[in-house]
C-alpha cells in the first residue's frame, strides 16, 4: 500500500477478500447499513461510523454491494465512505435516474450504453453494470492516480462487468491537463482550468481528449445515459461536444453536477438548445432528458 502522507490516493493490491471487515468493524457496518434513509438514521450511522474511522487510517474493506465485489477506502474519499457505511443512502436520486433509464432501454430492447465521466472508483459504473446486465456497454473515464488503480481493481474483481476504463481527462483539446489533487477528498480533485495553482497543492499532468474523439475511438454511436461529475470542468468536456454532435450521438439522459458558478459557458443553456429538458434535480445534480 502506498504511504499515508502522499497526496495521491492509497492503493492496496492484495486479493479481494483479504480485507473483509471482521469483529467490531463488521458489527458496526451491519448497524450503519441497517439505518433508515432519513435524517435520524444518518445521524445514528455517523456516530457508529466514527468508531471505525478513528482506527482505520488509510485502510480499506472488501464488501459486496449491488451484487458486486468492491474494495472501499473510507478515508479521504467521501463517495467511498458513504457507499461503505450507508449504501442505502448513497446517491439515491442519481441511482434512481439511471435505474429508470435502464428500464426504458430494457423495454425498448437492445443493450444499455453508459458513459461515466469522472468515474472515481467505479461506483456508478458498477451499479449500472449490475442493473443493466452483461450486454451493457460502459465507458468509465477517470485520470486520477491512485483512484484509477482502485477503479481498475474493483472492475478486475468483477470480470463479468462490461466496463472499459479510459485513463484520461475529458477536455476541450488533445494533449494534457493539470489535475489539482484534493488531499482531503479525492472526489474534489479537478482540472486546473485557470493555471492559477497555489502553493501546497499537489498537481499531476494527465492526458486529455475531447469527448467526440473518445467516443469515435471507442466505436460508440448511441448513448442511453451520460453522467458527468468533474468538479467544475463540465464545460470543458461538454461545450465542444454538444453543438457539433449528431443527433444520434446525443445521450438520452445527462446527469450532471451543478457547478455552473465555475463554468465559462452555460452548459444548461447548451443542453436546452439541443432539445434537453431538466426533469429532476437535487442539491448536487441535475438530470436532463432529450425529447
Amino acid at each position: 500500500m502506498s504511504g499515508p502522507n502522499t497526496f495521491f490516493a492509497t492503493f492496496d493490491p492484495s486479493s479481494w477478500g483479504m480485507r473483509a471487515p471482521r469483529g467490531l468493524d463488521r458489527l458496526i457496518l451491519a448497524v450503519t447499513r441497517s439505518m433508515p434513509d432519513n435524517w435520524l438514521g444518518l445521524r445514528i450511522a455517523m456516530i457508529f461510523r466514527r468508531i471505525v474511522m478513528s482506527k482505520i487510517g488509510e485502510g480499506c474493506f472488501d464488501i459486496m454491494l449491488w451484487g458486486m465485489r468492491l474494495r472501499l477506502y473510507p478515508r479521504r474519499n467521501g463517495c467511498e465512505k458513504n457507499a461503505l457505511f450507508t449504501p442505502q443512502m448513497f446517491d439515491v436520486f442519481e441511482r434512481d435516474v439511471l435505474a429508470q433509464a435502464i428500464e426504458r432501454r430494457r423495454v425498448a430492447g437492445g443493450a444499455f450504453t453508459f458513459v461515466d465521466i469522472g468515474a472515481n472508483v467505479g461506483l456508478y459504473s458498477l451499479f449500472v453494470a449490475a442493473r443493466a446486465g452483461s450486454d451493457a456497454r460502459i465507458l468509465a473515464i477517470e485520470p486520477q492516480p491512485g483512484i484509477l488503480e482502485r477503479l481498475r481493481f474493483n472492475l478486475a474483481a468483477n470480470p463479468g462487468a462490461a466496463v472499459e476504463v479510459l485513463p484520461i481527462a475529458v477536455a476541450d483539446r488533445e494533449g494534457a491537463v493539470e489535475l489539482l489533487i484534493d488531499g482531503r477528498d479525492s472526489g474534489g480533485t479537478h482540472i486546473d482550468k485557470n493555471a492559477m495553482t497555489s502553493g501546497g497543492v499537489e498537481q499531476v499532468s494527465v492526458p486529455c481528449r475531447p469527448l467526440a474523439a473518445i467516443l469515435a475511438d471507442a466505436g460508440v454511436t448511441a448513448i442511453d445515459a451520460l453522467k458527468i461529475d468533474v468538479e467544475g470542468a463540465e464545460d470543458l468536456a461538454l461545450v465542444p461536444f454538444l453543438p457539433a454532435a449528431p443527433d444520434h450521438l446525443l445521450p438520452g439522459i445527462v446527469l450532471i453536477e451543478d457547478t455552473r458558478g465555475q463554468w465559462r459557458t452555460d452548459v444548461f443553456a447548451l443542453l436546452e438548445s439541443r432539445g434537453y429538458t431538466a426533469f429532476a434535480r437535487n442539491r448536487q445534480n441535475v438530470a436532463f432528458r432529450r425529447a
